[in-house]
């Protein structure tokens, strides 16, 4: 029978060299928060446009689900359509009027902020898909304690995410429970009624439920912030320094790939 250390050093040697699982949650944070801020700040397409490929080629080294992946860049972007519906007929003093469409006039000034916005965000977007969806929720909340984050807020994230999976489930036996009584979803008045009693009694209950849990981690000594066992890697050495090597060239990539990008919008 193989022992826990011996799985875990063989499916870490088996990974390739540049695998962003393979490699420290902080780091990759903080490269992933780097590049984001140097996105953040272009004023060009033309490096936003950069910008967005290198985030698009981090996605692609990440391995992370297809299906999973496209829909949560398509929230991303759903979140963003409305400035392309309100930028483009915003009056703008002296802009170039592409078309009409009846009393509004709509401005290439407007479709390219739209389009810089989108682009500077769907950027920040898949550079941190790629580098923190490659861990777990509590890896990036121990990753953001060891890089000096308020204690409350690594806390905040951690319960959030906890209540989260609690009311979604709550949601799906409440469901379950009205499909069981003859319920059938739809648009109607009825519906609607069955729909606002099921909101009400999963904040209630979700309520509840929060309280006893903050009861039970009161208890178990919790003062406002998880303790935190040293994590202690079984990996063989040499993994060890091919992890740090590939983390550290990560990370001067993401850090050469934003201030690259932010010279060149300001020499344009």
């Amino acid at each position: 029978m193989r022992t826990n250390f011996e799985t875990s050093a063989d499916s870490t040697r088996s990974l390739p060299f540049f695998s962003l699982r393979a490699m420290r949650p902080e780091r990759k944070l903080a490269a992933g928060a780097i590049f984001s801020l140097c996105a953040a700040v272009l004023s060009r397409p033309d490096p936003a446009i950069g910008a967005c490929f290198f985030g698009v080629l981090l996605l692609c080294c990440s391995g992370l689900p297809l299906r999973k992946t496209a829909s949560r860049l398509l929230s991303v972007n759903a979140f963003l359509l409305p400035f392309w519906l309100l930028l483009p007929p915003s009056p703008v003093p002296g802009g170039e009027t592409l078309f009409s469409l009846g009393p509004l006039d709509f401005h290439r000034a407007g479709f390219e902020t739209a389009l810089l916005i989108c682009l500077k965000a769907n950027a920040a977007a898949c550079a941190l898909t790629a580098l923190a969806g490659t861990s777990t929720v509590a890896e990036n909340g121990r990753a953001l304690h060891e890089l000096h984050v308020p204690d409350k807020m690594t806390a905040l994230l951690l319960i959030t995410h906890a209540n989260l999976g609690l009311m979604a489930r709550e949601y799906g036996r409440l469901f379950q429970a009205a499909r069981l009584r003859g319920f059938v979803p739809g648009a109607s008045p009825a519906a609607c009624r069955v729909y606002a009693r099921l909101i009400g009694l999963l904040l209630v209950r979700s309520w509840h439920k929060s309280r006893r849990v903050e009861q039970a981690m009161l208890l178990r000594g919790f003062r406002g912030r998880f303790p935190l066992i040293p994590s202690r890697c079984s990996c063989p050495p040499e993994i060890r320094r091919r992890n740090r090597r590939a983390a550290s060239l990560l990370f001067l990539s993401c850090c050469f790939a934003g201030i690259t990008l932010v010279v060149w919008d300001v020499m344009i």
